[in-house]
């Protein structure tokens, strides 16, 4: 373990607050007040700029870039939009406040990174609406559900490849199709179905469709019901949630290869509350599902057997439409916890969220690729119900900077970005002089 001198110490933490070419009085005068450092951003980002003292503008810098600037106190809008961009970018934000006399004085920076969003499906508003996309165990085709071309009541399902194309509607013997999902294989889908001429919505069943001959097997034969199909990674049950207990619960039903059931459903949560749309983990062992109570909607986990149920997000918001990372250690979900629904992740282990999109309209219904790499989800952004995918980095990356005295492993500090030379210079005199 290091040693330090206590005045040494003290010398050195000086310097540390001390920016390279100003005062500290100065560079606790403007920083980048709405963004930690290690955020995700994306679209016209709102910068809010923190700044006291007799200037006349401020700037914002990207990259040493001038990207927008201002009157003190005026909110910037950062347009981080780039043509044809899908790939996830870091940039380094600078807050520069100018002085009457011309003299400038910077924040600390902040480092984000932009995602760039894109749109995969285009029907226009009246034309019908394309949502709840699923990613194929292979991650390069998608399957969603589309009203084009129907009544509005009506849905069928629709497969299409990841990078874009035309999509290609799945024949089946069925006239409703909700809520669509793989088999493990990629053979089979499985669905939620009503007969629209004779029953309702609450009429709903489970169903598996054959894709190559379009015969469907029914799963479910509850009056109650039953919706949001999803089948295990090891091919032997398939989820769902279900009104036959009197309120929503989440049941599995065992099945075979075709999907037809070969035992009874069981019952996997029993409150009276609803919880519902569940998903399996990747590796199977674990169901995430969303829980409907007083103080708010609720993203919750449990065991693929019911058991060791535990809740992830606590908050008086709508939390919805949960799913797994590919390594059982994120899960994705939409919110309206800022006002709008948008897409987040949240850490299983110790509930650290992510905000992904951050739209105006509606982001919802997210699916993780198998990859990790990206975020399916259906959006309202462009006035109509479509599909789209984001691209994300690595979602190991911390979203604070890490302390300046944490130790690095290799002996010595780990420093900011963009200090001056004297300070690098006094840290490692330091770690020299330490026994």
């Amino acid at each position: 373990m290091h040693r330090f001198h206590p005045s040494l110490v003290l010398l050195v933490v000086t310097f540390l607050l001390l920016p390279a070419t100003g005062s500290l009085e100065q560079q606790s005068q403007i920083t980048i007040a709405s963004l930690a450092d290690g955020a995700w951003v994306e679209g016209t980002v709102d910068i809010e700029i923190a700044a006291e003292g007799d200037f006349t503008q401020v700037e914002l810098l990207a990259n040493n870039v001038v990207v927008a600037s201002g009157s003190p106190g005026e909110r910037l809008a950062w347009d981080t939009a780039v043509a044809n961009a899908t790939v996830p970018a870091g940039f380094t934000l600078i807050a520069r406040a100018v002085y009457s006399d011309g003299s400038r004085v910077e924040s600390t920076p902040v480092r984000v990174t932009v995602l760039y969003p894109r749109q995969l499906t285009f029907e226009a508003p009246g034309e019908g609406i394309n949502i709840q996309p699923e990613w194929h165990p292979s991650g390069d085709q998608l399957v969603f559900k589309s009203n084009r071309g129907l009544e509005q009541h009506i849905y069928h399902i629709y497969t299409m490849d990841a990078t874009g194309g035309d999509p290609v509607e799945i024949l089946t013997d069925r006239s409703y199709h909700g809520y669509p999902g793989w088999s493990p294989d990629g053979s089979r889908m499985v669905f939620n179905s009503y007969d629209p001429e004779n029953g309702t919505t609450h009429d709903m069943d489970i169903f598996v469709v054959n894709l190559s001959s379009g015969e469907s097997v029914q799963v479910t034969f509850d009056p109650a019901f039953d919706d949001s199909g999803r089948w295990s990674p090891n091919s032997e049950a398939i989820s769902f949630h279900s009104g036959r207990s009197g309120s929503l619960d989440v049941w599995k039903i065992p099945v075979a290869d075709d999907g037809s059931p070969t035992g009874e459903p069981m019952q996997l949560t029993s409150t009276d509350t609803s919880e519902h749309c569940p998903r399996w983990s990747f590796d199977g062992e674990w169901i995430v599902y969303q829980a409907d109570r007083d103080e708010g909607t609720d993203v919750w986990v449990m065991r693929s057997n019911g058991s060791d149920t535990r809740r992830v997000t606590d908050d008086p918001y709508y939390d919805g439409y949960p799913g797994w990372s590919p390594n059982g250690e994120w899960l994705v979900y939409d919110s309206e916890r800022d006002g709008n629904k948008d897409l987040y992740l949240v850490s299983v282990e110790d509930g650290v969220q992510r905000r992904v999109t951050m739209d105006s309209a509606v982001d919802q219904h997210p699916s993780w690729s198998p990859n990790g790499h990206s975020l399916a989800f259906h959006s309202g952004r462009d006035d109509n119900l479509n599909l789209w995918i984001v691209d994300i980095p690595d979602i190991t990356s911390p979203l604070v900077v890490p302390d300046a005295e944490t130790d690095t492993g290799a002996g010595g500090l780990l420093l900011p970005l963009a200090l001056g030379s004297a300070t690098v210079a006094l840290a490692l005199f330091l770690r020299r002089r330490s026994p």
